[in-house]
């Protein structure tokens, strides 16, 4: 061999090994850091048109325009104008998110105070002359008169000694964070770090406050997904914990947000509320079983997608709004119990490929067929830079309308004609159908109970989201869908499996093995829809995911 043609193999060699290496390193998953806002640098600041009532100026004290100011979504302080803005910056401490005093003081603020507010002193109404009066703390909600400020602590028709007088004057100055101690992580329990290659703070420690029966809730919503009714509600609950424990999907992946759950003690149940629909849920589901925690975080939902089938079978209802009370719902979720959700594998095998397989995770359902082409649709209307609805019930009802379209096309007729069935390793014949639905929940599109609809709904196997079963159904048209949604039809019921495999195109023909298939279909899962290419699919039941459910439920 030449000394050229040595050098050429070698550095082809090298390439290779190159190649090889960025492609291991690229497997690996990253490693996260939970960044925290640095609140020194000012508020954080919001539009007022979210606000429910009029607000005030925390510095020139005038009226504030419904369309106009703006408001620190932590602390609850308001400025109308740019100048107001950085004089509040300059002067108006923020709600802190670590502190290194041991003790935790009340952070009053001036005006605004929350609706139907109760003086803690004389227990009368305050807040409610058209002005800047009276206050209230960021972090417990206690609320006082001017006159009543410097008497908060004090019990009444208590006689108190002279001798315990001093420490009543202490203790009037603590605050114990209220009715949701339980779910706020206190600032004297985080430590944080700075980095200064990246220029940001990180929480670095987080220690167990002295507080019974203590399980702090971490919120995270996407701002830009859904009815966009996300924003609003994240602001609440900033306004109710430590502004740390609120996390916008938008800006931060799961998997940062999540690093709560390594960083608190292990003997600490943390739990996660989901603000958004079924896909984002599904989203931090799928984060949390890839970040293979000890002990998982319990995951409650609050609905403000367009379906929100889960949400509604783990009985947190149907779909709230961004004026929710978030006190309330905090306080009905240290009530809820845990439940085991089934997760399950979806492993996609395309027919002709580089041995290229893909897999994702399936909580609620999975389509192939006409109604996941009316998802298709509906999502691509929704991404389009034109559409500018957010209300819940009119995106429902342009779902809905392209589902009448579907009626008179027929896209997907004869689907039975390009699929095969296995449930169980078991091959089962196909009725007419222009949708296969597998089923993990008893809820589906929109609020469906497809399984029982019907006469033999009363036979039908009882369905249970952690059996490791499926439900699989059938459906003939669009028009049959709309059928079942208002109770006047029932699918055709296939069965029960703990395994599934479906395998489609527009050609099916044996080889080997396997199936040889062309084109392409429709596909959906939990919500979230594509075109898939022609292959196979292959459920298996992965684990169990670990949600709070509602006792009414």
């Amino acid at each position: 061999m030449s000394e050229g043609s040595g050098q050429m193999f070698l550095w082809v060699a090298l390439s290779l090994a190159l190649v090889a290496l960025l492609v291991r390193l690229s497997r690996r998953p990253p490693r996260y850091s939970l960044r925290a806002r640095d609140v020194h640098k000012g508020h954080c600041w919001c539009s007022t048109h979210n606000a429910m009532k009029p607000s005030f100026c925390s510095i020139c004290e005038t009226l504030i325009n419904v369309n106009d100011g703006s408001f620190c979504n932590s602390c609850g302080v308001c400025a109308d104008t740019p100048q107001c803005i950085s004089a509040s910056d300059r002067t108006l401490p923020c709600k802190v998110i670590t502190t290194r005093s041991t003790k935790h003081k009340h952070h009053w603020i001036r005006g605004n105070l929350p609706l139907h507010a109760q003086c803690q002193v004389c227990e009368e109404d305050c807040g409610t002359d058209p002005q800047l009066t009276d206050w209230w703390c960021c972090w417990c909600r206690r609320c006082a008169h001017d006159a009543c400020i410097q008497n908060v602590g004090e019990v009444r028709g208590v006689v108190v000694v002279e001798t315990e007088r001093v420490e009543l004057r202490q203790r009037r100055k603590m605050c114990d964070f209220g009715k949701l101690r339980e779910c706020v992580v206190p600032p004297n329990c985080i430590s944080l770090k700075y980095s200064r290659i990246k220029q940001h703070l990180y929480i670095k420690e987080v220690l167990r406050p002295k507080i019974s029966g203590w399980s702090p809730v971490i919120v995270m919503g996407n701002t830009k997904s859904g009815s966009s009714e996300a924003d609003a509600v994240l602001s609440s609950f900033c306004s109710v914990l430590n502004p740390a424990q609120v996390i916008d999907l938008n800006h931060f992946p799961p998997e940062e947000a999540l690093m709560w759950c390594h960083l608190l003690p292990p003997d600490v149940t943390c739990r996660v509320v989901v603000a958004g629909g079924d896909g984002t849920v599904c989203w931090v589901l799928s984060s949390i079983l890839k970040m293979k925690f000890e002990r998982d975080p319990h995951v409650a939902i609050l609905p403000l997608g367009t379906g929100n089938d889960l949400s509604r079978v783990l009985g947190f209802g149907g779909g709230l709004s961004w004026d929710t009370d978030v006190v309330e719902y905090l306080q009905q979720l240290n009530t809820a119990r845990p439940a085991l959700l089934d997760c399950w594998r979806v492993h996609f095998t395309p027919a002709r490929s580089l041995n290229i397989t893909r897999e994702v995770y399936m909580y609620n359902y999975l389509s192939v067929g006409v109604d996941a082409l009316v998802t298709l649709n509906f999502h691509r209307a929704r991404q389009s830079p034109f559409y500018l609805f957010s209300n819940r019930l009119i995106n429902k009802m342009i779902y809905f309308s392209f589902g009448t379209k579907d009626v008179l096309e027929h896209m997907c007729k004869d689907l039975d004609q390009r699929i095969e069935l296995f449930m169980d390793d078991r091959r089962v014949s196909l009725p007419s159908l222009e949708s296969l639905v597998v089923l993990n929940i008893a809820c589906w599109g929109a609020g469906c109970r497809p399984w029982t609809l019907g006469g033999g709904g009363s036979e039908a196997p009882q369905q249970n989201f952690s059996d490791g079963l499926m439900e699989v159904i059938c459906l003939s048209s669009s028009l049959h869908i709309a059928q079942l949604h208002v109770g006047l039809g029932e699918p055709t019921r296939l069965g029960q499996c703990s395994s599934l495999r479906v395998s489609y195109g527009n050609d099916c023909r044996h080889v080997g093995d396997h199936l040889c298939l062309k084109g392409e279909a429709p596909m959906q899962v939990d919500g979230e829809p594509w075109k898939q290419s022609a292959g196979t699919i292959t459920l298996r039941h992965s684990k169990h995911a670990s949600v709070l459910m509602r006792e009414n439920s």
